[in-house]
């Protein structure tokens, strides 16, 4: 009976071992990371659901770490300040800032003064994502990015006073989707700066645009001057650019003499006031594939062979445009530009 006994009290201590190796092993519920705003909301709610929504953006990237997703739901959303996205996610838990489902949020800088520093979004930190928000009237840029890997996506800029997108300052493995920047204007200047998009002054490698759209800007569609590095573009186009001193470029490729090799594949650029695509001094060689040109000034100009290498057209179109198309010092295969 003693080893019966025995026997029993190992299987019983057994059992306590097995469920306390089950209760330890099963984690704690993780506090959401899901923040709502609402114009109808309070910041002294706990933001974690629709129906305890924060009313600002600003509670709301004050609780964001990595792996935070805050919802904008429907309404307009005023502020005076840049919101300075300084934290960084990370490649498996970005930052995300985005509409919620079926929302149509618009994020209004209105109030903000007309300087350089007014901003609407900064983003500075890294792995950041900025979903299908309208941004409008910030008194600089609508979004300025120098920081690397980010993405914006499905977003409408309109109406800053200055370029609706710009990358700047280092910036690096950023991805631009399928957002339209238009009827961006810079008063101080008559509209010579205010572009659709920039990726110049000092980016970093890595830049994507993609199925972007630049309308009706005062100054050019694309502009990369004095980038420094090249940037990738895809299904973008560029149209009806260049109002008051604006140049009126769609895609200015280069500028102040550096060295980048830019890549344009399936770009439009329509109706702008001086040239669709411009190799504006760029010293490195530039390729485009099935790039088309269609009533601007010129369509192609690229007047200067690349310091080394050549630019490479393919299946590009020209069409319309009011003079002559200019290229020099490229390899060109089943093209259609204007030499007469």
């Amino acid at each position: 009976m003693r080893n019966g006994k025995r026997i029993i009290s190992i299987i019983t201590t057994c059992f306590m071992i097995t469920g306390l190796c089950i209760i330890s092993s099963t984690p704690a519920q993780a506090a959401s990371k899901d923040y709502y705003v609402s114009a109808n909301g309070s910041d002294s709610n706990n933001g974690q659901s629709k129906d305890k929504a924060f009313k600002t953006i600003d509670k709301a990237l004050s609780n964001a770490s990595a792996g935070t997703t805050i919802f904008l739901m429907n309404g307009t959303y005023r502020s005076s300040k840049t919101y300075k996205l300084s934290k960084s996610g990370t490649s498996s838990s970005p930052i995300k800032i985005l509409n919620y489902s079926g929302h149509k949020p618009v994020v209004d800088f209105s109030s903000q003064p007309y300087a350089d520093s007014s901003r609407g979004f900064q983003i500075t930190g890294n792995y950041w994502i900025i979903s299908g928000l309208t941004i409008q009237n910030a008194g600089d840029n609508g979004i300025h990015i120098s920081g690397g890997n980010n993405r914006v996506l499905d977003c409408f800029i309109t109406k800053c006073g200055d370029t609706g997108l710009q990358m700047s300052n280092g910036a690096y493995n950023n991805e631009i989707t399928r957002v339209t920047s238009t009827y961006n204007y810079d008063a101080k200047t008559n509209g010579e700066n205010a572009d659709g998009f920039a990726a110049k002054l000092s980016i970093g490698s890595g830049n994507v645009f993609k199925n972007c759209i630049a309308l009706n800007n005062s100054d050019d569609g694309f502009d990369f001057y004095s980038a420094g590095n090249a940037v990738k573009l895809y299904n973008c186009e560029a149209s009806y650019n260049g109002k008051g001193d604006g140049n009126g470029q769609g895609f200015k490729v280069g500028g102040n003499y550096t060295r980048d090799n830019h890549y344009l594949e399936g770009c439009t650029a329509i109706g702008n006031r001086k040239r669709g695509f411009d190799q504006n001094n760029n010293t490195g060689y530039i390729t485009l594939k099935n790039c088309t040109g269609k009533n601007n000034n010129v369509n192609f100009y690229f007047p200067k062979a690349p310091s080394s290498g050549t630019h490479k057209f393919t299946g590009c179109i020209s069409s319309g445009g009011a003079s002559k198309d200019v290229i020099v010092g490229a390899t060109v295969e089943n093209c259609s530009f204007k030499t007469k």
